[in-house]
């Protein structure tokens, strides 16, 4: 029975990452521009996902761009517990006129969400070969997904340096899932 329900709690904190990750790894911190506003046509970044039993690979490319919004695409697979499947291309639209969150974008259906800075400051990460300063924000979030109450820590890193969204690192927290949300490539076609 203990397993079945570790199996089961397993299973949601997977899902709950899976949404984060294939929602895309686009973030920034509140109260500051919105990183899509520099980003062109043809810019791409990559994320690799890795955690106990899980694992994935991200690559977002920006495919159209006017002075209000922009369009990407995002190109996903992940693995749960060895098996692994290819999400479908999602294409996702971003309002430049005002700041973006990835934390209220993964969960702007659900209510009742929290949100609690825990710390900030900022930090020299190397990252595909580069050295990149970030700005880091530790977050603590609660929401009720589906009458369920799911607590979630987020450490997040960013960097201007970095095209399209500024992402550079996520570890995330549900429960007892770890997961890390790392930069593996950026560019333009």
């Amino acid at each position: 029975m203990r397993s079945a329900l570790t199996r089961s709690a397993l299973t949601r904190s997977a899902l709950v990452c899976a949404l984060l990750f294939c929602v895309g790894p686009t973030a920034l911190l509140a109260g500051e521009d919105n990183p899509f506003k520099k980003a062109k046509v043809g810019d791409w970044v990559e994320h690799k996902m890795t955690g106990l039993d899980v694992g994935g690979t991200t690559k977002m490319t920006i495919v159209a761009k006017d002075d209000k919004e922009v369009t990407y695409e995002i190109k996903s697979t992940f693995s749960f517990m060895g098996k692994e499947m290819t999400g479908p291309v999602q294409t996702q639209k971003t309002d430049l006129t005002k700041n973006y969150d990835l934390i209220a974008a993964a969960n702007e259906k659900q209510v009742n969400l929290k949100r609690e800075k825990l710390a900030e400051g900022a930090e020299k990460i190397k990252i595909a070969g580069k050295e990149l300063e970030t700005k880091w924000t530790h977050l603590k979030i609660t929401v009720t997904v589906n009458g369920m109450l799911m607590v979630s820590e987020y450490k997040m890193w960013f960097s201007k340096d970095v095209p399209v969204n500024g992402l550079v690192r996520m570890d995330t927290e549900v429960g007892t899932t770890k997961t890390r949300l790392e930069l593996t490539g950026w560019g333009s076609k």
